[in-house]
């Protein structure tokens, strides 16, 4: 969905709609409840985004899905202001985006504040065990007779052969 700045009224401009953002993983429903008030060449953006997350656990490898609720609050200038092309953001500007041709993208906007939100390290619960680095079991379902000595990461790089 794109929402041309010059079209949005004084009083601001209401967003409430059910879309589908496109994402590394593919396809994510999600609902995007944005306000947009313009202030003069600057837009500034507040609201929520939402969407159930496909991710695979950090320590047992295993896909989850997980509910992300993703406040935005973003002010938006038009990317003529640029000085020069490679313009280094400040600290404070941390939470500023450009828009081109008086077109605002909400969906890739979106689409960001959902990526930006993800974990480095998803994990599918604190508590999560992982899985042995020696012979591969989860130790979420099951205890390896493995000892500690015998630990090494064969078991790791056997899940991994092949997938170079």
């Amino acid at each position: 969905m794109k929402v041309r700045v010059s079209e949005i009224p004084d009083e601001g401009l209401e967003i409430d709609e059910r879309v589908s953002l496109k994402l590394d993983s593919g396809e994510v429903p999600a609902r995007v409840r944005l306000s947009l008030e313009k202030r003069g060449r600057e837009v500034l953006v507040k609201g929520n985004v939402e969407a159930e997350l496909a991710l695979t656990c950090g320590r047992c490898l295993k896909e989850f899905r997980k509910e992300a609720s993703v406040p935005v609050e973003m002010v938006y200038l038009p990317v003529e202001e640029l000085r020069d092309e490679t313009y280094e953001l400040e600290a404070g500007e941390m939470d500023t985006g450009f828009y081109r041709e008086d077109e605002l993208d909400i969906d890739a906007l979106a689409a960001e504040q959902l990526i930006l939100s993800i974990p480095m390290k998803a994990l599918c619960s604190e508590a999560c065990k992982g899985i042995c680095p020696s012979c591969g079991a989860d130790l979420n379902k099951e205890t390896c007779g493995c000892s500690l000595a015998e630990k090494d990461n064969t078991g790791l790089k056997r899940l991994f052969e092949g997938k170079e």
